[in-house]
């Protein structure tokens, strides 16, 4: 097995391009957005070498208009050439969403936190894995056909986390490790993660966007009074989208947030990486936000209040408009 770690936004486009360019006979994705145009072209030139390009996307994206698939990425996508599906309806009930973030091709799969949307590359924070394993990939390849049937896929993997039902495999990675660094977009409203979060106390460090909703931010000030290390990083200087935890030999990413819909109802899929010289290279981006982040929300806030009278908080502003 060979992974291919990839860090958003310094790596740009290259990783993801690359992937689909060197894609063969089929290239499965499931994203919950797709709307780069830059993207967008590369699956079109996929489709011109005849490769069975499939799409799978979410109906109705969080604070996007259009009901039932009718937004305008749809009809985009489908005018690539690409096969593109809804997903499965049992993804498309109010506060359900197909929320995963993944490719596939012979051999390969890409596995990540981002949306192939432009702030994933240039104002996000966000993680991927290119992993070269023909069992995960064959595992990715029929969830993926599952979902295009409406059919259950019936996975168990060591590596895969996949949602409906990955609360159980994220909380044991928690468990189990002594000392956890996560950098999320939320905090979520699962009681047994918050439970986890507050038992770490001081052994814990997380960073959040300084966006938090206010229920967020209420379970962050709880979670600090048990000893829990918080950081809130300025949306001007980085949105925080990723979804990583970090342990002592291992790590996961992927587009699991730690709410109940998402580990109990949502498709999501995330991997638990076990290499110990890229679990260093994501320690060491983890220093380098916790250092560029803001010690309170307060701070954070009063951080953007003066990037705001100095006229350079537009240009800066690296917040999105939806929740992903």
């Amino acid at each position: 097995m060979s992974y291919k770690l990839y860090v958003e936004p310094e790596d740009k486009y290259s990783k993801i391009l690359d992937f689909i360019k060197k894609s063969s006979k089929y290239l499965y994705i499931n994203y919950y957005l797709v709307d780069d145009q830059i993207i967008i072209n590369e699956i079109k030139n996929a489709v011109s070498r005849s490769v069975d390009v499939r799409i799978i996307v979410d109906g109705r994206p969080y604070g996007i208009n259009g009901d039932d698939g009718t937004h305008d990425e749809i009809k985009i996508l489908k005018d690539t050439g690409a096969k593109v599906k809804i997903a499965p309806p049992r993804f498309e009930r109010p506060n359900v969403f197909d929320h995963a973030k993944y490719m596939v091709t012979r051999g390969k799969c890409n596995i990540g936190t981002l949306n192939l949307t432009e702030a994933a590359f240039t104002k996000n924070r966000e993680y991927g894995l290119i992993i070269k394993n023909k069992k995960i990939s064959r595992d990715l390849k029929k969830l993926f056909l599952a979902d295009w049937k409406n059919t259950d896929a019936g996975i168990k993997s060591r590596n895969l986390i996949i949602s409906p039902g990955s609360q159980e495999s994220i909380l044991n990675f928690l468990k189990r490790e002594r000392h956890i660094l996560i950098e999320s977009e939320e905090v979520g409203d699962d009681d047994a993660i918050l439970n986890e979060f507050r038992e770490k106390g001081k052994k814990l460090s997380i960073i959040v966007p300084s966006s938090v909703s206010s229920t967020d931010l209420k379970n962050l000030q709880k979670l600090s009074k048990s000893g829990v290390r918080v950081r809130y990083m300025p949306v001007s200087k980085l949105y925080m989208h990723a979804k990583l935890i970090i342990g002592r030999n291992e790590f996961f990413i992927g587009s699991e947030n730690f709410t109940k819909a998402s580990l109990n109802h949502n498709r999501e899929v995330g991997i638990l990486a076990r290499k110990f010289f890229m679990v260093s290279d994501v320690k060491k981006i983890f220093k380098k936000d916790w250092k560029n982040a803001s010690k309170t929300y307060e701070a954070a806030i009063e951080y953007e209040k003066k990037l705001k009278k100095s006229g350079d908080y537009e240009k800066n502003n690296h917040s999105t408009s939806y929740k992903s």
